[in-house]
């Protein structure tokens, strides 16, 4: 591997581990629930799997909402009855993913699956703005 590939994979682990180590600081349960029914098709960071990373969701999400409460609120409807229109994404990437299946998880498992997501947030990450692939 030369040198270019090298420094291409230390940063990919970099990444992958900030982010996993930072969300595992935050909410156990929350964490549960995305292991079990999220992390099939979200990584926490790039790339992504067949869904948007859980970094860039949690990204979008602290820039359409100022406060926890409306985000999460907003988040669980979503998950409930996904709509295009409701999607705080970029089009780009409800595009290229499409919009997820509506969610069978009870109300308060979405709502702290939701708080875990927005406590996710890691304001040093950038979107690697790959949706358009």
């Amino acid at each position: 591997m030369n040198r270019f590939g090298l420094v291409i994979a230390f940063c990919s682990i970099v990444m992958f581990a900030a982010g996993y180590l930072h969300a595992e600081t935050k909410s156990p349960e929350g964490k549960q629930i995305f292991d079990k029914n999220c992390s099939y098709c979200h990584s926490m960071t790039p790339p992504a799997k067949s869904a948007p990373p859980i970094l860039g969701i949690a990204l979008h999400y602290h820039e359409a909402f100022t406060e926890k409460e409306k985000g999460v609120k907003h988040m669980v409807k979503f998950m409930k009855k996904p709509d295009e229109k409701d999607s705080k994404l970029e089009a780009k990437a409800v595009s290229r993913f499409g919009l997820m299946p509506a969610s069978a998880l009870s109300e308060a498992e979405l709502k702290t699956a939701a708080e875990w997501l927005w406590d996710s947030y890691d304001p040093a990450f950038r979107s690697p703005g790959s949706c358009g692939k």
